[in-house]
């Protein structure tokens, strides 16, 4: 291990920076660096102990990034920044050109042109002022309000000429309120980044340029305008010089961020010269001129593209005879051919690969051409047809490898098979088959994936909605499954709008004929750097590559993953000098562990146990991404939580949203430490606060809510002592005889049965996963392989399984609630009886018919309720749904129904009540609606609640608190269902042998 000394010039630098980074100057501002995977808001404030300098860890080829921010007491303009030459030993340098910066913005005023894609969109932004910092402007100086902090986003780029070194300059923030002068270092390792040319990796996203999907197509008589992006965003004419200037600007910034593969619209460009597709039915035009398509193709391939792709065939095979498209025949038997559909891909096809033999852009001199079919089929007719057309492909023009998203993995079957050269399935179906994907990989053909609106978050993303480590860990979990390419369809989709940035990674520039980056777009750069870091060490040290990118990823579940940004540049400098080949040691260890991750000597409290003690009003809330389905939240300043525990160190482990606030942790009675869980976006299971130097013992530690506002507290992490012996009072199975479809999970402590007529009795058979220790159901004891049986009478009723661990005092307790006589029929579901159903998120039009809140209650369950697409990013919670009736009712349970329940379903509710039908009492807060199922499988789920007796109500508003909407931006309810029904309670049970 190498031991590095402060030069004399850094530690002058630190001298004359450290007034104004660390404390506010007489100016007023405050100056402090911050991780650039860090989101800083306009209301942050100068941390307790903030970072004073820039320390970077670099390959050759590489950029690395960092924040600067900025806050003052009033108005303020940052006119420039400089930076300094950075000087190795005196003699090596990185010149000051290889320092940029950006101001981060928190909105722009560029909006949605007219298009005839959406067309209603028009006007929209695309960034809507936000509370997120996303765009990169490329403007030299920048006003600043007061008290509104500024993000400036510095990137360091390291020559491939530079040789090792620690370098060191700095960064001087020019205001008119003062310079404030920041150090900054750059480590640089032996190791170097490809250059996006040479990579084997393709990175491909669909860009909008001449034209995007479909529009612009000609084919005979039929035709249509093209969207052309210079035209529309630019003001210049399509296919001018200052096109192809501005083509040349966006190829510029696409090669510097890494990809390497780009679509072209061949059809548009041959329309403009003089080629009608329809012309490709009789034979090759004598007179095509490729010209465009040339100047175009020229452009990505000067900066170093290699790989095309041919925009889709489906849109002009649209125009062929409609007894040449498939019906329900092609499913037992392909035709043999289709004449003019086979004429026009043979003439086409042939034409274009001639062209591009004659130009040298064939696989022979390292281009590869790939060709779109049909994108994302999903249904019979439309996966026959991406075959039939396959087939056809490989037979004109083997060379053309034939690609296309599968958001369900249905090419995946025989038929289809041989003609895919390129598998690329969205990444939770790549997730759920990957063993099938990874034989064909191994046969031969390449693997990709794809992501979109679909992959909403958790799952690894791009989205604005999200941590901006996503984007970039994307990269660590496609290196950590061996997938070789990824593809994401929207460069610069602006006519859709913002789309929480599905739709755009960069944003117009037209004033410098440009792109605007973002701080999305610098993550996924920086994650494409990492593969090919990873790629390196796998070389030599495959282990450690994989043990690397697991410390950050779970490698079962590409939905848990580390949430901090320190760890994420940790474990970046880390695998730059184990590329180098350095001696790096044991990889670091997680500051803010996965849920699942596998840590020695820890074991976690749920917020549910019973060993945490609670002052003040708390409730439960579902979250499928806790560590055991939810989290306990309190919403008033000074409630409290108390855990006693034995281990020499503690984590607390919280949910992070835009409704939280500051919190106090102690230990021991000890100063308390205060910690801040405000985030814009959530953050599931993070690790908000750790002590690990504790002395070996009991200790108790305490937190305390500090403001009204949410604390939602997962669990405690502890650390224990070396020789201290973990107790698992967890259960590996419950099986119940007469439900035999119940899916257990050790991690889900509670369970909602709706038992079907007939069932009057269950056997409940528990096993413990510490064979030495005890159990009870409803308080009798059960021995290892003894079941617990119980007559079951209509109504509600439980049944409690306290497991208990051979210490003797390590608990965890289960709880079957069961519900039986609940029967959607009128009379019995009073919902049925009611004489209005009305919701505040109601679709309107036909749709509003369709999926309107009487859908709910018609006793179908195949109709449902659903809330409008994007309601939620006008109107948040609450929302209502309101019964009323003639004649008044009485219930105590509440039933939902509906498919995919993680995905669309209500998880948190008020109960409001009236007996007059005017004034409302509310009877039940913050119910928690338990879903399990996040499979889109169409398999209806029941769940359902308890609620205090209500009489004789006459209308019944049910709040609608929150909901699983983010994964289809909406939320359904297929049935409601209300009852009155008696709480048996616990159970009496009887306990039987094997």
């Amino acid at each position: 291990m190498r031991k590095k000394l402060p030069s004399l010039m850094l530690i002058l630098l630190l001298l004359l920076s450290a007034a104004p980074v660390s404390e506010a100057a007489p100016s007023g501002l405050d100056v402090w660096v911050v991780n650039a995977l860090k989101t800083v808001y306009r209301t942050s404030t100068l941390p307790q102990n903030p970072e004073t300098g820039i320390r970077l860890v670099s390959a050759r080829n590489e950029y690395e990034n960092a924040q600067i921010a900025v806050r003052g007491t009033s108005d303020f303009k940052i006119t420039k920044v400089e930076f300094s030459n950075l000087v190795s030993g005196g003699r090596k340098s990185i010149a000051s050109s290889n320092l940029k910066y950006h101001f981060a913005e928190y909105g722009l005023p560029d909006t949605v042109q007219p298009n005839i894609f959406f067309p209603e969109r028009v006007g929209d932004p695309i960034y809507p002022l936000s509370d997120i910092p996303d765009p990169l402007s490329n403007e030299k100086s920048m006003k600043a309000a007061a008290n509104s902090t500024q993000p400036i986003w510095i990137t360091s780029y390291v020559p491939s000429s530079t040789e090792p070194g620690v370098y060191e300059g700095s960064v001087t923030v020019k205001t008119n309120r003062g310079d404030y002068r920041i150090p900054l270092q750059v480590e640089v390792a032996d190791a170097e980044i490809p250059k996006t040319s040479d990579t084997r990796f393709i990175n491909y996203i669909w860009a909008m340029t001449n034209g995007f999907t479909w529009d612009g197509m000609q084919f005979g008589d039929a035709s249509s305008d093209a969207y052309d992006v210079g035209k529309h965003y630019y003001d210049v004419e399509t296919y001018s010089d200052k096109w192809f200037k501005l083509m040349d600007n966006f190829a510029l910034v696409m090669t510097d961020y890494r990809q390497n593969m780009i679509w072209v619209r061949t059809d548009l460009f041959l329309k403009e010269t003089g080629t009608n597709l329809s012309e490709f039915l009789s034979g090759i035009p004598d007179d095509i001129d490729w010209s465009l398509f040339d100047r175009y193709m020229q452009i990505f391939i000067d900066k170093g593209m290699r790989n095309f792709a041919n925009a889709h065939l489906i849109h002009i095979l649209n125009y062929m005879p409609a007894g040449e498209k498939p019906d329900a025949s092609w499913n037992e038997k392909l035709p043999d051919a289709l004449p003019q559909t086979d004429a026009f891909l043979h003439n086409y096809l042939t034409a274009l690969h001639d062209h591009l033999r004659e130009k040298g852009w064939t696989s022979e001199n390292g281009f590869t051409w790939y060709q779109h079919i049909r994108d994302e089929p999903i249904d019979d007719n439309a996966t026959n047809y991406w075959t039939y057309v396959a087939k056809k492909v490989k037979a004109i023009v083997p060379d053309f490898k034939t690609m296309d998203a599968d958001p369900h993995g249905i090419l995946l079957n025989d038929k289809t098979k041989p003609y895919v050269d390129v598998w690329v399935p969205l990444t939770p179906a790549f997730q759920e088959k990957e063993e099938q994907y990874k034989a064909e990989q191994a046969a031969g053909s390449d693997l990709w994936v794809y992501t979109c609106e679909v992959n909403q978050p958790p799952w690894l993303n791009r989205f604005w909605t999200q941590p901006t480590l996503t984007g970039r860990l994307l990269y660590w979990n496609l290196f950590q499954h061996g997938v070789q390419g990824h593809l994401h369809w929207a460069w610069n989709a602006w006519y859709v709008g913002s789309w929480y940035g599905d739709s755009t990674i960069v944003y117009p520039d037209k004033k410098n004929m440009t792109v605007k980056s973002s701080i999305r777009y610098e993550a996924q750069r920086d994650g494409l750097e990492e593969y090919e870091l990873l790629r390196k060490i796998q070389e030599t040290r495959p282990e450690l590559a994989q043990q690397i990118v697991d410390s950050a990823v779970n490698p079962a579940d590409a939905r848990k993953y580390t949430l901090s940004p320190e760890y994420v540049k940790a474990l970046h400098d880390y695998m730059v000098r184990a590329a180098a080949g350095e001696q790096v040691g044991d990889v670091p260890a997680p500051s803010s562990p996965y849920d699942g991750q596998q840590l020695p000597l820890t074991y976690m409290a749920d917020n549910a146990s019973g060993d945490l003690k609670y002052s003040g009003t708390w409730y439960d809330k579902s979250r499928q991404y806790a560590y055991q389905g939810g989290v306990r939240v309190t919403e008033t300043a000074n409630d409290a939580v108390e855990y006693e525990f034995e281990g020499q160190g503690i984590d607390v482990v919280v949910e992070k949203n835009e409704t939280s606030g500051k919190m106090a942790v102690s230990i021991d009675g000890a100063e308390p430490v205060i910690a801040d869980a405000y985030e814009k976006v959530q953050h599931d299971y993070f690790t908000i606060y750790a002590k690990r130097d504790l002395t070996p013992g009991r200790h108790k530690i305490k937190v305390v809510n500090m403001e009204n506002k949410g604390l939602y507290l997962d669990a405690f992490r502890v650390h224990m002592a070396e020789g201290q012996q973990a107790y698992d009072a967890s259960l590996s199975n419950i099986a119940i005889d007469q439900v035999p479809s119940l899916r257990f999970d050790s991690s889900v402590r509670e369970y909602r049965l709706s038992l079907p007529d007939g069932v009057d009795v269950v056997t409940v058979r528990p096993t413990q996963t510490d064979e030495n220790g005890t159990m009870s159901v409803n308080g009798r004891p059960v021995a290892r392989g003894e079941a617990a049986t119980a007559d079951v009478p209509d109504g509600i009723s439980r049944i409690t399984i306290v497991s208990t661990a051979s210490d003797g005092r390590t608990r965890q307790e289960y709880t079957l609630h069961l519900v039986k006589g609940a029967i959607n029929e009128p009379g019995i579901n009073k919902a049925r009886s009611s004489a209005q159903v009305t919701a505040t998120a109601t679709r309107t039009g036909d749709q509003g018919v369709t999926y309107g809140p009487s859908k709910m209650a018609d006793g179908d369950y195949g109709t449902m309720f659903a809330s409008p697409q994007g309601y939620n990013d006008t109107y948040p919670f609450p929302h209502d749904i309101v019964l009323s009736w003639d004649q008044p009712q009485s219930f105590n349970t509440i039933v939902m129904a509906t498919t995919s329940g993680l995905l669309q379903g209500i998880n948190d509710i008020d109960v409001q009540v009236s007996t007059d039908g005017t004034n409302f009492k509310t009877v039940a807060r913050h119910v928690p609606i338990q879903w399990r199922s996040d499979k889109d499988d169409n398999v209806m789920e029941k769940t359902f609640a308890a609620i205090p007796d209500a009489l004789e109500v006459k209308k019944l508003r049910i709040q609608i608190n929150d909901a699983d909407y983010r994964t289809w931006n909406m939320y359904a309810l297929y049935e409601l269902e209300l009852y009155q029904l008696p709480d048996h309670g616990e159970l009496d049970v009887r306990v039987t042998g094997p």
